[in-house]
């Protein structure tokens, strides 16, 4: 299940309070109240930066050939990725719809 807005406050204003889920073990269709929803972070993100640095390394080595700044930006990129979808996914979880 993928949410697409940045906040709870913004999905609300969308979609309502509730969101149509699907039970995994017993496949039943229910509802969900918003606030029963957590975000966690993207790996397939993760994933695709780590290839992009890979990717963009092979090239800068290509020109330029030093290690260290190749190993800074390999690791570098996936973390400023995971940095800001975790920022994301915290602003997400903390804020709070109130039930009626």
């Amino acid at each position: 299940m993928t949410i697409r807005e940045s906040d709870r406050g913004t999905y609300q204003i969308l979609y309502g309070d509730f969101k149509g889920t699907t039970c995994k073990s017993c496949l039943r269709k229910e509802k969900t109240h918003i606030n029963d929803i957590y975000g966690k972070v993207s790996r397939n993100k993760i994933f695709l930066g780590f290839v992009i640095s890979s990717f963009v390394a092979l090239i800068l080595y290509h020109f330029i050939g030093s290690f260290i700044f190749l190993s800074t930006e390999i690791i570098g990129i996936p973390v400023i990725i995971f940095i800001y979808e975790n920022n994301l996914v915290q602003t997400f979880n903390f804020y709070r719809i109130k039930k009626k």
